[in-house]
């Protein structure tokens, strides 16, 4: 507690070494108000901290009055009832068996960066690092509420579990900079915690969750003032092996290979496996063996708290560009919650919005970094493209279309809507004739010859069949039945 009040001071005398230019260029305004906010979280941080090691799961909620959030055990609990978990899981299984080009992952952005580990949970925490933090609930929690892809920045850095061998050295977990120093001084890393505490959580619930596949973003900063070190990226390669074993989908070649685009959820879980590890390569060696290389087709621009149509546009037309050259594209967009961003740029922090993620996941991006993650948060529904609120209904029907509001809804099989095809080049058309749905195979081979049924595997798939309608009204057959009760698609 004392070191959190402490840091509380620090970040609060912070303010006065924003860059003179910044302070002259602009109103100190925005910068004290974001100050005291960053105050005001520290303390509901400081004041949860003991509370979530007691016997009941809402008593951290105790402190919502501080800082406005209701942050508890029982509130994933809770999450765990919801429709948004319930849409998220059905959604999972519509792109599982679609490359990872056109798959969309949930994403929290600086995943390990949380504030809400307990006192003695876990090695040296409280540290610097989560006293500005990017999330409130741990990796455990954020993969409960459907979080599939993760990000954890990796630091070469002094440590208590660093030995005379690695010259006192540890592969780190934190929220830090080396670029500003070439390596010599890591920005705002302490004695933060070691990289095999962060696998060991994703390990556990990975070991509860068999069936699931969850895609591992690992920011590469082990270097020092000579560029990437080889000993640090081997020891992280040692510790990845360790911790995740088989669980990992490794590069077939041992070389840091491109990232798999082609390859599906599907793919990875029926070879065994249930990571993704992408990353930048550094120096190669062992390291290689585990992480897949992001570029040369990630792309990660843009601002979450200003996408429009225009940014819309540009992505459509990014991916059409890169399958006509024949290659997939992965695009990502991430915000930064933290003070000392907001701190160092313009004293605000540029967010994403329920409305921002919306546009995102309809215009194709992958991954959305979200930040101050909660099980209330509106952008978590946000993410859910198909079904619309509150379906698939009980007793709606077991047949799925595509209503006039763009989304699925449960009907009757015997009901006649038009039909949602695809052609061998992606390309969507819609029936101008109805059909039940068990006809529907039969009505797309006849109109639209070379079609199958089909169903959209994404957002930008989903708003491509909508664009493909004779009128946004109509409501649309798609190849999504439930048997038994579970859905599932069809062949």
């Amino acid at each position: 507690m004392a070191r959190r009040l402490l840091s509380i001071l620090a970040l609060a005398s912070l303010i006065g070494a924003v860059p003179a230019v910044a302070r002259a260029a602009s109103d100190p305004t925005p910068y004290v108000q974001r100050g005291a906010q960053q105050a005001r979280d520290d303390a509901a941080a400081a004041c949860r901290t003991p509370l979530r090691s007691a016997p009941d799961p809402s008593a951290p909620e105790a402190c919502s009055p501080v800082d406005g959030r209701t942050i508890s055990e029982a509130q994933v609990d809770a999450y765990q009832s919801s429709w948004t978990h319930r849409a998220l899981s059905l959604q999972r299984g519509l792109d599982a068996a679609a490359p990872l080009s056109d798959e969309q992952l949930p994403h929290t952005h600086n995943s390990f960066n949380a504030s809400s580990y307990t006192l003695g949970s876990t090695s040296y925490y409280p540290t610097l690092t989560n006293q500005d933090p990017n999330q409130v609930y741990n990796l455990t929690d954020q993969l409960r509420m459907d979080i599939r892809a993760i990000e954890i920045d990796l630091h070469w850095w002094p440590s208590p579990f660093g030995n005379p061998s690695t010259g006192g050295k540890w592969v780190t977990m934190c929220h830090g900079d080396s670029g500003q120093t070439q390596g010599y001084v890591h920005v705002g890393c302490t004695w933060d915690r070691p990289f095999q505490d962060g696998l060991a959580e994703l390990r556990s619930w990975l070991d509860h969750n068999k069936d699931q596949v969850v895609m591992l973003y690992l920011e590469n900063q082990l270097v020092d003032q000579n560029g990437y070190n080889a000993q640090a990226q081997d020891i992280a390669a040692n510790l990845i092996a360790d911790g995740l074993g088989h669980r990992v989908y490794r590069p077939k070649d041992g070389s840091c290979d491109d990232m798999p685009l082609t390859a599906s959820s599907a793919d990875i879980l029926a070879a065994g496996h249930q990571v993704l590890i992408v990353g930048n390569c550094g120096v190669g060696g062992a390291w290689g063996t585990w992480v897949h290389e992001r570029q040369p087709y990630w792309d990660e621009s843009g601002d979450p708290s200003t996408y429009d149509s225009n940014a819309c546009a540009a992505d459509r037309a990014a991916r059409q560009s890169a399958q006509a050259a024949g290659h997939g594209i992965f695009r990502r967009e991430f915000e930064d919650s933290t003070w000392l961003t907001a701190t160092l740029g313009d004293g605000t922090n540029h967010l994403s919005t329920p409305q921002t993620v919306s546009l995102m996941t309809q215009c194709g991006v992958n991954i959305i970094g979200l930040d101050q993650l909660t099980p209330q948060d509106p952008r978590l529904a946000a993410l859910v493209w198909s079904w619309a609120k509150d379906e698939p209904k009980a007793g709606g029907g077991d047949c799925a279309y595509q209503g006039g509001d763009g989304r699925f809804h449960a009907g009757d099989c015997t009901d006649k809507h038009h039909v949602a095809c695809v052609d061998a080049t992606g390309a969507w058309h819609v029936t101008a004739a109805t059909s039940k749905w068990d006809k529907a195979r039969d009505l797309c081979a006849r109109k639209f010859p070379g079609s199958v049924f089909a169903t959209p595997a994404n957002g930008l798939r989903n708003q491509e069949l909508v664009e493909a309608k004779g009128s946004p009204s109509d409501d649309v057959w798609v190849n999504y039945s439930s048997v038994n009760g579970a859905w599932s698609l069809g062949s």
